[in-house]
């Protein structure tokens, strides 16, 4: 009887970290590349160690094949993934919009290493990144990001195969509303550059011998830092009211 109890609590332990060890480590601020690998586990496996007396009664019996024990962890580690991508893909909103807004001011060449996305990226996109994870966590809007996880045992019961045609749905619907978002926080600078190139263009048709487009660099410079320290409290407001309204979104459809 109490090897059964402790076989059923291990499996119920490891079923849950198979779902919230995946998720935790693509959230972000989370699994972010400069967290060590040793705090993301150990954060990981104290979260499963406490929904283990929550969804000890909700999770399925161990099955007695090979198949159908990797089957239901694929699954559960599935679902992992599908979450944290999700919290992913609405952080990516900034790196797009400061990459709007480098090309649109004339510094797309001047590149940073971007530790929250593991690669190269703009000044400005890196920028708005930082920021957007110290807003997420003094918000504590990163709470919402751990309810997605541990609530979508609601919804996406341990045992049944996730409907992936919603997957797909979702992400892309995800990406499309993120790839808007982060244009409408760059409408300042695409307005502004935009009337700025169609003034050149006219004056090099009244003066073709002046190199007009080399002479407006200093001003489409200093228009664009200008409008980066005038709307850049705005454009992160704006932004994390849209990812709080996108998260809720997520959390009523998890209800």
């Amino acid at each position: 009887m109490l090897e059964h109890f402790l076989v059923s609590q291990i499996f119920t332990f490891f079923l849950i970290l198979c779902r919230i060890g995946p998720g935790v480590l693509i959230l972000p601020g989370f699994g972010e590349a400069y967290v060590p690998p040793r705090i993301r586990l150990s954060f990981s496996l104290l979260l499963s160690l406490m929904l283990v007396p929550v969804l000890g009664k909700t999770m399925p019996v161990m099955p007695s094949s090979f198949v159908a024990l990797a089957v239901l962890v694929a699954t559960e580690i599935l679902i992992g993934i599908f979450i944290g991508s999700l919290c992913n893909i609405l952080i990516s909103v900034t790196h797009i919009g400061g990459m709007i807004f480098s090309y649109q001011s004339g510094i797309s060449s001047a590149v940073i290493y971007d530790i929250t996305q593991s690669s190269q990226g703009s000044i400005v996109g890196n920028l708005l990144g930082l920021t957007t994870l110290v807003l997420l966590f003094s918000t504590n809007l990163h709470h919402l990001m751990l309810r997605g996880i541990t609530q979508s045992y609601v919804v996406f019961v341990p045992g049944q195969f996730p409907p992936i045609h919603d997957y797909v749905e979702a992400i892309a619907r995800i990406v499309s509303d993120s790839f808007i978002m982060a244009v409408q926080i760059s409408t300042p600078i695409i307005i502004i550059t935009t009337l700025l190139f169609l003034g050149a263009g006219i004056l090099s048709r009244l003066m073709p011998t002046v190199q007009i487009f080399f002479l407006i660099i200093p001003p489409q410079l200093l228009i664009g830092f200008f409008i980066l320290t005038t709307t850049f409290s705005a454009m992160m407001l704006w932004y994390i009211t849209f990812y709080k309204d996108k998260m809720l979104s997520f959390m009523g459809y998890l209800h």
